[in-house]
This record gives structure tokens, C-alpha cells and sequence, in this order.
């Protein structure tokens, strides 16, 4: 590998230099190696370039720091590159300031340039929870990659039932690929790259920071066609990742909620401003983009490796008779099915096992295909 390379790793590892102030230091001394060769002084001139920053430059070793980043990546099975290497997602090169290094664990693959972010609240309600794991599972049957962040709530609904549709869904990280964030996602995060990938820009064990979250959201909404907003609140990330993806004349759809619920304002603000697409179906999504588009996922459609329906028992098929996309307790299956609860129970474990239903608090159930 040559100095370059590494000096550019390195200096994307200085602590909170973003791409921004990269691109502006590059610019400014003709290469990463330059970069690190500059005076202070010459540091501090470059715009937004101040005391605290050049001060990092000039105390870092970047040649260590980014041989130890290449080792780090490779105990963990991933790899690095940078801006204009093979590998790097083309679409990512389109938006203002790309990301100069990204490490990817998996593989983004050129299908994955047919892709929908779907973004939303850490803490949905069971309408957008539902809806989250709905338009997941049924953009990856459509033959789109689902992007998401890996946060709790509708990101991650989205990447479980994307992943149990035998789809590809790819996730951007707010930290780097060696943390787990939220650590409840760890296993999730794991099976992610094995469906797809997992990206982050940040070295591979710089820990979360408030600060990188924004930058992550750019990254939804730059390695996608559009952004998919389901409950987001007024002040919102989600919101953050919709406006990010207009400044890139990307689209934006968002999901309609009731008026009463303070964590639909901001979707439903977006649809009444004209920034939205307002959609209630995977279909109204599919509609919007381009002819080619639609043709390219027409075709990937057909060679999907989705999984075979199962074959469901007779009681298994009364059960799921009486459940659909609505909530419904265990006790009213039961009565409706006409079979005793504790035969139901068992049933709808089984149900569960094969994808059908999904179980929330309160042994309530419902229809997720």
C-alpha cells in the first residue's frame, strides 16, 4: 500500500475532523502527506481549521495510525476504502463532501444502488413498528436493499424483516464497525453483514457521538434512491436524513399518521409542505422511480433467492384466519379459532418461528405476512 493511502486513513482518523475540513486541508496542501508535513500556523489559515484541530494534525503519527486501523479492520473481517476505489458505493460520490474513507463490513454490491432508506422514531408505536417491518419485508421482496441506520425502533424492524425476506439491507454506522450501538443489536448488526453491509466512515473502534449521528444520516440518505419516513417527531434524526436527501434531489416519502400522535407530527409535516411523497403502500414507493428503475427491479425480482412459503396445519391456517394487520390478544384468536388458548399458544409460537405473526407485550399478535 502506498504512503498516500495511508496518510489519507490516517488523517480521516484525527478525532471529529469530519469530510468537510478533510476535503478543505486537502485542497489546501495538495495531499494527506502535505497535510501532515504543514506548520501550525499554515493549519490554523485554512478555513474552519482552528488551534484544536491542527493541533491534533501536527501531534498524530498517521502512518501507525492507519497500519493499526488496516489491522482492526481485518480481525473483523473488514475492509477500508477510499473515495473512487472499487467497492466504494458509486452513488455516496454524487453528494457534496463525500466521505473520504469508509470501512465496509460485508459487501455493497452494485444492486445495492436500488436501494430505500426507511428511517424513523427510536420509540414507535405498535402502527409504526408494524408499518417499519411491513415496507421493509416488502421493499426486499420487491428486489430493493433496504438502508437503515441500526437504531432501535424502525430502523431496526426495518433490517429484521428485510433480512427475513431473504432481501439485502445495509446499514450506516454513528460509530465505528468494532462497537455495537445499541449493544442489543449486536447480533443483528452481525447477520446485517452477512445479508449486505455494514458502513461506517468513522475509525473502526471510535465509540458513538452525538455529533456523528447527523454525518451517519447523511450517509442513508446519499447511498439511496429515497428516504422512507415512518413516525418521526418534530425534532427529529429522521428529519435530519429526509432534508439531506432534498439537498441531493433525492426523493422522500413519508407514511401518514394519526393527528393525535405527537410522534407522526414530523411525517405528516413533511407530507402537508409539499417534501413528502405521501405513500401507504410498498407499491406507491415502487410507482415513483424512474421507468429504467422499475425494469432493473422487475428483472432482480426474478432470480431473488427468496425462501419457499411453508406449509401450514390445518389449525395453523384456522389461527391465522382470524389475524390480520390490527393487533389482536390471544384470548380473542382463541375464541374466534374456536381451539382452546393453550392449543393457540403453541400454534402461534409456531406461526411465529415461520414468519407469520409477530408477538408484542401483552401476548398480543399480529400479521406481518
Amino acid at each position: 500500500m502506498n504512503d498516500e493511502r495511508l496518510y489519507k486513513i490516517g488523517l480521516n482518523a484525527i478525532p471529529f475532523i469530519g469530510p468537510v475540513n478533510y476535503g478543505r486541508l486537502i485542497a489546501a496542501f495538495g495531499s494527506a502527506k502535505g497535510v501532515f508535513s504543514a506548520g501550525k500556523d499554515d493549519l490554523v489559515r485554512v478555513e474552519k481549521v482552528g488551534e484544536k484541530l491542527a493541533a491534533k494534525i501536527k501531534n498524530a503519527n498517521p502512518l501507525a495510525t492507519a497500519e493499526k486501523e488496516l489491522l482492526l479492520a481485518e480481525k473483523i473481517g473488514a475492509k477500508i476504502f477510499l473515495a473512487g476505489d472499487e467497492g466504494y458505493p458509486a452513488p455516496l460520490l454524487n453528494i457534496f463532501s463525500p466521505p473520504p474513507v469508509l470501512y465496509i463490513k460485508g459487501e455493497w454490491r452494485v444492486e445495492d444502488e436500488l436501494s430505500i432508506a426507511v428511517v424513523g422514531t427510536r420509540n414507535p408505536t405498535v402502527y409504526g413498528k408494524t408499518q417499519a417491518g411491513k415496507f421493509g419485508r416488502e421493499l426486499a421482496e420487491q428486489g430493493v436493499t433496504v438502508v437503515s441506520g441500526l437504531a432501535r425502533g424502525v430502523d431496526g424492524e426495518a433490517h429484521r424483516e428485510a433480512i427475513r425476506a431473504g432481501g439485502r439491507t445495509v446499514a450506516a454506522l454513528g460509530c465505528g464497525l468494532n462497537i455495537y450501538y445499541p449493544s442489543e443489536h449486536r447480533t443483528l448488526q452481525l447477520k446485517i453483514a452477512e445479508h449486505g453491509a455494514v458502513i461506517s466512515q468513522f475509525p473502526v473502534s471510535m465509540g458513538p457521538d452525538k455529533i456523528f449521528f447527523p454525518m451517519r444520516n447523511r450517509i442513508l440518505s446519499g447511498l439511496t434512491l429515497g428516504t422512507l419516513v415512518i413516525e418521526a417527531a418534530e425534532r427529529s434524526g429522521a428529519l435530519i436524513t429526509s432534508a439531506a436527501a432534498l439537498e441531493e434531489n433525492r426523493e422522500v416519502f413519508a407514511l401518514p399518521g394519526p393527528v393525535t400522535s405527537k410522534k407522526s407530527d414530523g411525517a405528516n409535516r413533511l407530507i402537508k409542505r409539499g417534501h413528502a411523497r405521501l405513500v401507504s403502500c410498498v407499491d406507491d414507493i415502487v410507482s415513483e422511480l424512474p421507468d429504467y428503475i422499475q425494469a432493473k427491479l422487475v428483472e432482480k425480482q426474478a432470480v431473488l433467492p427468496f425462501p419457499d412459503e411453508e406449509t401450514l396445519t390445518d389449525d395453523e391456517k384456522s389461527v391465522m384466519a382470524q389475524i390480520d394487520h390490527e393487533v389482536k390478544h390471544i384470548d380473542k384468536l382463541s375464541r374466534d379459532s374456536g381451539l382452546p388458548s393453550n392449543s393457540v399458544s403453541a400454534i402461534l409460537l409456531a406461526l411465529e418461528l415461520k414468519g407469520k405473526v409477530k408477538q408484542l407485550a401483552g401476548k398480543l399478535f399480529l400479521k406481518i405476512r
